[in-house]
This record gives C-alpha cells, structure tokens and sequence, in this order.
C-alpha cells in the first residue's frame, strides 16, 4: 500500500499525512540531540563522541534516504514502521547515553509515540506505544546501570505524567479519527435515501473503470428514473416524494449486492455501476426491483413507476471513457421511456 505526498491510505480510510514536516522534524530534532550532546558538561555514559557521531550519520543517512524514496516512489505501510523504528531506537540509544540521573532526552520518546501516532492514525498510535515500552525498558534500565544507582524520586512521577499524557493524546486522536470518518461517510451519502452522493459515486466509477482500462473485469451502468415523480410531489405533496425515495432506496439496497455502486445522481434520477456482472444479470436486477417497486406503489395508491437504461461494457469493443459509457447508458433510459409513453 503506497503513500503519496499528502494521504496514506490506511485500513480503508484516508488519513491526513504530511510526509516533508515530518522529515523537517525529524531532522531538526536530531540536529538539536547533536547539540545537546555536543555541549554536555559531563562524559558520556557509554561509547566516544566518534561512535556517538556515526551512530546519528546513520539515523540521518536513513531518514534521507527514506525521503527520497518516498517522494520517487511511495513507502508502503512496512516503510512506516521501519521508520517508526528507527526513531525509537534512536532515542532509546540517546537516553542510554545521556549522562544525567534524570535524562531529559527521555521525552524524546513520547515525542516519537505522539508523532508517529498522530500522522498515521490510533492503530499506529498502539503499535508505537507497544514498541516504546519495550524500548523505553530496556533503555532505562540500561542507563541506570551504567549510572550505578536506582531512579531519582522525580523520575517515577515524571514516567505516569508522560503516560498520562500518551493515554489522553490517544483519546483525542481517536475522538478527532471518529469524527473525521463520520464527516467523510456524510459527504460521500445522500441524507435522504442513504445511497452515495454523485460526487462519491463518480470517484467510485472511475477507479472501476481504470480497474477495468487493465484488468477487463465486467462493469455495468444503469441509469434509472422514476415515472411520475414530479406528479407525486405536486399532487401528493414533498413529503410523499421523499417517502417514495426512501422506499426506493430500501429496495435498491435489498436487491443489489454490497460490492455494487449505487447512488442517487440528483433529483429521482439514480445511477447503479455492477463490477464483474452482465447486461443479462443488470436486466434481472432492474425486473425484480421494477415488480417490488410497482407492488408497493399500487399498495399505497401512488402513481409512480421505473425506467432504466443499461450500458454493459464489453472488451469485444473499443472501451469508452467513463463518460461515454454513462452517456450511453442515459440515452438507453431515454429510448426507454420514449417506448412507455
């Protein structure tokens, strides 16, 4: 699963990413360890200041390349935590050589949790914090015995405020995740019937039929429209007509299968797209959705029918654009109706 240069597609939904702040701070923050390190009043715990410069030629010689690989080609979710990993063991390399009883550079682990977390989502956010653990541990533990001495009073208290801190960061995310999905899926579905929007099923129809452009998978469209409609909402009143199209909607999603793309286009006019199916098996679908329609209409006393058109692309033709095979599909509603009247 790849990742461009704004959106990572994680799970099934699109999180917001921003792929070149991360790398500024990830840089900056390593360039300002290198500071820190450079100007301590004291040794260092462990290793020379040539070993220590290595080891951060390395971590910045990986985030460049990452980068650069990225904005060429994309990194897959395995790339993420690749370089989710690195800058937890970065910091946990840091903290082991930090040479104060309590390191400041411990937050350089939160700060790892929270970032990585945030820009990839809270499934990311668990995975990070479960690592973190691990290499907080085995970093801490590292650097007190090296030190010779248990953990400052402070430092316990300073650890549960930093938990405290991650666990409340972890329900924003999640809340602000929760409500960004619910933003999304109301702006892909029309309120009144439920079915995608004309917006949301035009982005849907044209991944399909780039899906079908190389893969030759059967795709069908149907245009449909209600007979009598604008009768019904003038003779019967809005509210009626809002009735009949959510009666409508019910029986669509009732008929069609789940991996089919139904919307409602605007006004009583609706469009339906069927992956891996035939005219023969739209036909059938359209019949059965006619009969139970006109079956309720007669029992409620409404005078409102369907009209329809299919467009079934074959790979014995040239393929049409996607606009080409909904206009086609509008034109057999027509012929369609024309023949009713």
């Amino acid at each position: 699963m790849a990742l461009n240069n704004a959106y990572e597609l994680h799970n099934g939904q699109v999180l917001l990413y921003i792929p070149w702040y991360q790398f500024v701070i990830r840089m900056g923050l390593g360039g300002l360890t290198v500071f820190y390190f450079y100007f301590l009043p004291i040794p260092l715990l462990a290793l020379n200041y040539l070993a220590v410069a290595i080891l951060f030629a390395v971590f910045f010689t990986f985030h460049i390349i990452w980068w650069r690989y990225l904005k060429k080609k994309g990194v897959g979710i395995t790339g993420v935590r690749m370089a989710n990993w690195v800058d937890l063991l970065g910091s946990g390399t840091v903290i082991i050589l930090d040479p104060f009883v309590m390191p400041p550079t411990l937050v350089l682990i939160a700060i790892a949790v929270i970032g990585n977390g945030i820009q990839h989502g809270p499934k990311n956010f668990i995975i990070v914090s479960y690592n973190a653990i691990i290499v907080s541990l085995v970093a801490v533990s590292t650097h007190y015995y090296l030190i010779g001495r248990w953990p400052s009073y402070p430092f316990y208290f300073f650890c549960i405020f930093l938990i405290v801190c991650l666990h409340y960061i972890y329900f924003l995310v999640q809340r602000i995740e929760h409500l960004k999905t619910h933003a999304e899926e109301l702006a892909r579905r029309d309120e009144l019937t439920g079915l995608l929007n004309r917006r949301a099923f035009l982005s849907a129809a044209r991944y399909l039929h780039s899906l079908y452009e190389r893969t030759k998978l059967p795709i069908v469209f149907i245009f449909a429209d209600l007979d009598g409609f604008k009768a019904v909402n003038d003779e019967m009143g809005h509210d009626t007509g809002d009735k009949v199209l959510q009666q409508f909607a019910r029986l669509i999603k009732k008929n069609f299968r789940q991996t089919d793309i139904t919307s409602r286009f605007g006004g009583d006019e609706f469009v339906f797209l069927l992956a891996n199916s035939s005219y023969e098996n739209a036909e059938a679908v359209m019949n059965r959705l006619d009969f139970e329609f006109a079956e309720w209409a007669g029992k409620n006393g409404i005078r409102v029918g369907l009209s329809w058109g299919i467009k079934a692309i074959s790979d014995k033709e040239e393929t049409p654009t996607l606009e080409e095979s909904m206009r086609q599909a509008d034109e057999a509603l027509y012929a369609a109706k024309r023949r009713r009247a």
